[in-house]
């Protein structure tokens, strides 16, 4: 609470000693980097969609899928890597947290007034560091005026109504001088509480392929079903033609069930014959034993419900910039608070036999804090055009519960800072010197943590240069990077699994650079190559992870002899406009040396969870996409625009081992599955519409856990948003937008490859979200 009424005061003491200043001042709308022409970069609006988490936001753009970790946690998956592989960043600074860790943290994400999310889908290592390997995702959040506003004041005001989608209310309100000083105040809550599907909570496959033809139990299939699946070896009563008179008079004697059946009509016992009477059940030439199969729930199978998916999140935002002659100088505050349930199964996979009704479902509760102040001064000195700083502390806290009962929760603390020099451009060539610190600090409690108290210190420096010259542009960038961890004092202790005895710091020194070229190859078509070489260091789970971590059912182990990750990757992208047409199409491929994936021991630990260890292997990810679209005049009917996209990724070990040929495959697992999407939006005063459809293929590039994975059947989702902005004649009303969104409007069964819970938890049903949005 010190910190909250601390931060306020700073805003209130910067409004309260400038807004009196007379002076005008000019507009500042500069950065100290602008997107380079050469990266694949995409920018994403916020256009009222009822996005449930970031991933959910990006997924429609080409090679990004969300990771679907159930409807309310959802991470960007770019080109087959997430997790510490990309880098996620508010406002220019990194908000990597657990949710890096674990796949069903939620990234901290306001749906509501988040401005634009911005995509680069090259490796960003030289940029943001080597857990931007696979690319990096910044969200604009709204709170930070960067030139000022248009008018004076403004009153933003949001409600939505949900049909199988969450309900949402917020407001956001910006008040200036309009000289020098603007305010912006952020709340929004959304809530649900279940999500409704089409069918089953399980898959069919859940039924179908548990017992394979060549016999026994697809013992990974059950695991990730909940399901206790066995095959029993049973005595069949109807192979004998007599009962046994004597059993039938002295069944203590009986070793089992077949003691009391005989082939024959008589039976001696101490001197004594016994007249056997017939079976009534026989089946003559029918086997002494049969297989029977058990097939029951350890979690419920839910019907048109997906149990325990209830969320609940809140933000609250302030954010204050003070402008002055040659730049500006900005602070804000941000807390989010959330609470939601992981759908479809228990962390503790029962026990054979046990009541499924007696399970406890998982729960998330997640705070967090950020503290965060920018500034930039245009021309500092001579041969510089600009000097930003930006510095942030992030508290987030994930704790992750049994029922009521805590089962471990985790505190990131982390500081970071960045100084960035841009310098002065000389003829056609410009450039970015940059500084950056990073300090984190985990601290974990509960009786089932599975990761140490580690402390991760980060210092880097980067350089990038850009000649664009005409018809041609070249890039080129290097970043040193160090990281290290140092163990802290602690009460954790490794499992026997563990191949860590004694858990040791670790120092890593990265080097990542990057190449690259554009070309104009005349007034239509365009060509792009890029080049880069990116390190990545191994995160503390994988180095450090030890006993059962139950959000992702495994026994996790990590190995502290872990090295760097080496990427090489080359990206060659063509592109071609004419007439309203444009085209874009990329090839990549991703060489990795010593790339780190879970791998399967082929053992199970309590519970039946798979015994699994952080490994490595040299691995190549490559693919394609390709984006098409039309822009299309249709005079006094408005503007029309039809997009198309596909895409495609493989992740596969370039030459595995026995073990892991045979546990894990060459494929990588849960790999997100070729797609083909289609856009088509409309608008004319004050309308928009859109409709899109995005079919998700049946996936062909399977992993394993010792079994193939099952594939699950593709599927289309059909999404769907109208909006009216009507223009009020008020002094006081400045404009109202009403709109409906619709998602997955075939109302299909939902289940993306790439989702952790794909056998457990599909995508919701057919939903809806009405809504406005009112300006004051």
């Amino acid at each position: 609470m010190r910190h909250h009424l601390l931060a306020a005061a700073v805003l209130l003491s910067i409004q309260t000693a400038y807004g009196a200043d007379d002076a005008t001042l000019p507009t500042v709308n500069v950065r100290a980097q602008s997107p380079s022409r050469i990266d694949s970069i995409v920018q994403v609006e916020n256009i009222n969609a009822p996005d449930r988490s970031l991933g959910d936001m990006l997924q429609r753009v080409s090679g990004v899928q969300s990771s679907a970790f159930g409807p309310n946690a959802g991470a960007p998956v770019i080109r087959s890597l997430g997790g510490s592989r990309v880098q996620v960043l508010e406002d220019g600074q990194s908000i990597l947290g657990m949710n890096a860790l674990s796949g069903n943290i939620n990234i901290p994400f306001d749906p509501l007034f988040v401005r634009s999310v911005t995509v680069n889908k090259s490796s960003d290592s030289v940029r943001h560091g080597g857990n931007a390997i696979g690319g990096s995702v910044d969200i604009d959040s709204g709170l930070i005026s960067r030139r000022m506003e248009d008018k004076d004041q403004e009153m933003e005001l949001v409600l939505r109504k949900g049909i199988n989608a969450a309900d949402a209310q917020g407001f956001r309100m910006n008040f200036n001088n309009q000289r020098n000083i603007s305010t912006n105040l952020q709340f929004s809550s959304q809530r649900i509480s279940h999500y409704d599907i089409p069918g089953n909570s399980k898959a069919a496959v859940c039924n179908t392929q548990l017992f394979p033809v060549a016999g026994g139990v697809n013992s990974a299939l059950a695991d990730a079903c909940q399901k206790e699946a066995r095959v029993q070896q049973v005595y069949n009563k109807a192979s004998q033609p007599y009962i046994d008179q004597f059993m039938r008079e002295n069944p203590d004697w009986a070793d089992g069930e077949f003691s009391f059946y005989t082939n024959r009509p008589t039976s001696v016992w101490s001197g004594r014959t016994y007249v056997n009477p017939v079976n009534p059940d026989y089946v003559q030439g029918t086997p002494s034993y049969v297989q029977r199969r058990i097939n029951n729930d350890v979690t419920p199978n839910y019907r048109g419900r997906l149990g325990n998916s209830y969320s609940r999140n809140t933000n609250v935002a302030a954010g204050s910039t003070l402008f002055f002659e040659r730049g500006y100088v900005a602070a804000s505050v941000d807390w989010k608070d959330s609470e939601y349930g992981v759908p479809g199964f228990s962390m503790e996979n029962q026990s054979f036999g046990a009541d499924p009704s007696k399970d406890r479902p998982v729960g998330v509760k997640l705070k967090q804090e950020k503290y965060a102040v920018e500034a930039l001064l245009r021309e500092p000195l001579p041969l510089l055009e600009n000097v930003e700083l930006r510095a942030s502390q992030v508290r987030n806290t994930s704790g992750e519960y049994l029922g009521a009962s805590r089962a471990y929760a985790y505190d990131f603390d982390s500081q970071q800072a960045e100084l960035l020099l841009a310098q002065r451009r000389i003829g056609a060539l410009s450039g970015l010197l940059g500084v950056d610190y990073r300090s984190r600090d985990v601290v974990g409690a509960g009786k089932e943590r599975y990761l140490p108290d580690v402390r991760t210190d980060t210092q880097a420096v980067f350089l990038t240069q850009t000649l664009d010259l005409d018809g041609a542009a070249f890039d080129a960038g290097y970043r040193h990077e160090r990281v290290e961890h140092s163990i802290q004092p602690g009460r954790f202790s490794t499992s026997r699994n563990s191949p860590n005895v004694r858990l040791q710091d670790r120092r890593f020194h990265l080097d990542s650079y990057n190449l690259g070229t554009r070309v104009e190859l005349g007034r239509l078509l365009a060509a792009k190559l890029r080049y880069s070489a990116s390190e990545r260091a191994p995160e503390i789970n994988e180095l450090y992870a030890s006993n059962r971590h139950y959000a992702v059912m495994t026994q996790e182990e990590g190995n502290q002899n872990l090295k760097p990750e080496r990427a090489r990757n080359t990206e060659f992208t063509v592109l071609f406009n004419a007439a309203g047409f444009e085209a874009t199409a990329t090839a990549y491929l991703m060489k990795y040396e010593n790339f780190l994936y879970q791998g399967y021991s082929g053992l199970q630990t309590a519970n039946r969870m798979p015994l699994k260890y952080w490994k490595q292997t040299d691995t190549t990810v490559k693919g394609f996409e390709v984006d098409l679209s039309q822009a299309i005049d249709v005079g006094s009917y408005g503007q029309l625009e039809a997009s198309a996209f596909a895409d495609l990724v493989k992740n596969k070990a370039d030459h595995p081992d026995t073990l892991r040929a045979h546990n894990d495959g060459e494929y990588l697992p849960n790999m997100p599955t070729n797609r083909y999407g289609a856009t088509l939006q409309w608008q004319n005063r004050g309308w928009r519409a859109r409709l899109s459809s995005t079919y998700y293929d049946r996936q062909k590039y399977l992993g394993r856990n010792v079994s193939e994975e099952i594939p699950l059947p593709g599927f289309n989702l059909v999404d769907m948003q109208v909006s009216r902005q009507i223009a009020l004649r008020s002094n006081v009303v400045a404009g109202l937008e009403v709109f409906v969104n619709a998602s997955n409007l075939l109302d299909q069964e939902a289940r993306p490859h790439n989702s952790p819970l794909k056998y457990i938890a599909p995508l919701p049903g057919r939903s809806f979200q009405i809504g406005l949005n009112l300006k004051l």
